[in-house]
């Protein structure tokens, strides 16, 4: 049984030094076949041809090097968003990153370009107290100045945002993917809202 085993590690250590063959030698031509025939049996098969494409593109697109120099395909990197009530046929390949998120108003701009994106790990709700902190009050007045003061600190917020000119905001609560969106450009989310800058 050794001997089987030895010679399955000879031979497949034999085809990666000498029949492997990198993907970047292949073409887009031998890419595009084995999409058209992995899709050949699916819902997609009749047109194979234009999901193909997409797909080799996609994938194209995200190709990074490493220190050695071979070239990494992350799949992870390629996100496929649906949208209900569309032809597949209108599906797009998004050259960014696409967010599948609703606007909160249909006043809301649906392009912005040369957009200055600010990415917020914090809510922009009405500020409260934390939990765990006791405010005395001796007065009924007093409990109005601390809402008073809880909602200013939110406009306090809200002006240092547009006061650093950016035109597209995102926050952890709205989005699950800051983080992801963050690492895609090689940034990191606001934590605080004393860390804001122009």
């Amino acid at each position: 049984m050794s001997g089987y085993r030895l010679a399955m590690r000879e031979a497949v250590k034999y085809i990666k030094n000498n029949l492997l063959v990198s993907a970047d030698e292949l073409g887009d031509d031998v890419l595009l076949n084995a999409c058209r025939t992995s899709m050949a049996s699916k819902i997609l098969g009749p047109e194979s041809d234009f999901f193909a494409a997409m797909a080799v593109k996609a994938l194209t697109s995200v190709k990074s090097v490493n220190n050695e120099g071979k070239a990494r395909y992350p799949v992870s990197a390629v996100h496929i968003l649906k949208c209900h009530g569309r032809s597949a046929l209108e599906s797009e390949l998004v050259d960014g990153f696409a967010l599948n998120c609703t606007r909160a108003s249909q006043q809301m701009p649906t392009r912005i370009d040369g957009a200055k994106i600010a990415l917020l790990d914090f809510d922009l709700k009405r500020h409260k107290m934390q939990m765990g902190v006791q405010v005395v009050v001796n007065e009924a007045k007093e409990v109005e100045g601390i809402r008073q003061r809880e909602q200013d600190i939110t406009k306090e917020r809200i002006e240092k945002i547009l006061e650093s000119g950016a035109n597209v905001i995102m926050t952890t609560k709205v989005s699950h993917s800051i983080r992801s969106i963050a690492k895609s450009i090689a940034k990191s989310p606001i934590r605080q809202h004393a860390s804001i800058r122009p």
